[in-house]
């Protein structure tokens, strides 16, 4: 079993990169990709010992960016997690990502919110996600939960919003190909672009090098991953999946839980793809 895209406790996962892998392996995953936020610090966190025989690990990465006034995800798949390039972007991101919740962190200390920087710091992540700030809110008492967190607090309409000012799409492709990756467009029915400006999005996405489109993940559609089958077929990309595992607890989001490829872009399927064939096999 495959799943290309899941998280760990360096970015807004529960899990440690070992307990991770352990739970994969548990659940027969046999490749596996590690694609925390703007971080591989996972892929330095574990040796060749917690993997177990029979799996493979796929280095990844999961980069916000920006597009059209909106927060799009693109994974890196098979990257190089050394590359310079790479490495100096994620820093970029990862700064971004300090510096709003150091925002955030303002604006709830004027409400008489206090305490956010302690709480951060003694997290394990890298990469430092509204998910965190918004578990710092549910553990004081402020949200009874995730949704409310963002919907009063967090999201676009939120008290406590701030603007994060991601990369480009073109550099965030740009730097996963530098690192010998394949870019992937994450999940991207949850963006809320009607067909033509996900069209345009992958268009433009392809136009600057990106490769391949997430056609199956957990939580879709069947209506709409044949939908996102037949745009890449149409736009000549490759369909990865995966589960976009977070926690153990979102079962309906554990790892593997992804459907098959529709048949009509089964020869589609990134594993057929050459930096697959000549890294994997």
């Amino acid at each position: 079993m495959i799943d290309l895209h899941s998280h760990t406790w360096f970015s807004d996962g529960l899990l440690s990169p070992q307990d991770l892998i352990k739970r994969a392996s548990e659940l027969g995953i046999n490749h596996l990709a590690i694609t925390d936020h703007d971080s591989v610090a996972a892929h330095a966190a574990v040796s060749a010992a917690d993997i177990p025989a029979g799996m493979r690990l796929i280095p990844g990465v999961e980069i916000s960016t920006l597009w059209d006034n909106r927060e799009i995800h693109i994974v890196g798949l098979f990257i190089d997690t050394a590359d310079p390039a790479l490495i100096s972007l994620l820093q970029s991101q990862q700064a971004k990502r300090r510096e709003r919740a150091l925002d955030i962190g303002m604006k709830l200390e004027k409400a008489g919110i206090s305490g956010l920087k302690d709480y951060l710091a003694e997290q394990p992540c890298e990469a430092v996600s509204r998910n965190h700030i918004a578990d710092f809110l549910i553990a004081r008492g402020h949200a009874s939960g995730k949704q409310q967190a963002f919907s009063k607090h967090l999201g676009k309409r939120g008290r406590y919003h701030s603007n994060a000012h991601w990369c480009s799409i073109s550099d965030a492709v740009a730097a996963i190909n530098s690192a010998n990756g394949i870019a992937v467009v994450a999940h991207p029915d949850r963006y809320k672009l009607n067909r033509i400006k996900l069209r345009r999005l992958l268009t433009e996405f392809t136009e600057a090098g990106g490769a391949a489109l997430e056609v199956s993940y957990s939580n879709l559609h069947p209506d709409k991953m044949k939908n996102l089958a037949d745009l890449c077929c149409e736009l000549n990309m490759w369909a990865s999946i995966g589960s976009d595992f977070h926690t153990p607890h979102t079962t309906w989001m554990d790892l593997g839980r992804v459907r098959k490829l529709p048949a009509h872009c089964e020869d589609r399927a990134l594993w057929l793809h050459p930096r697959w064939t000549n890294t994997v096999e």
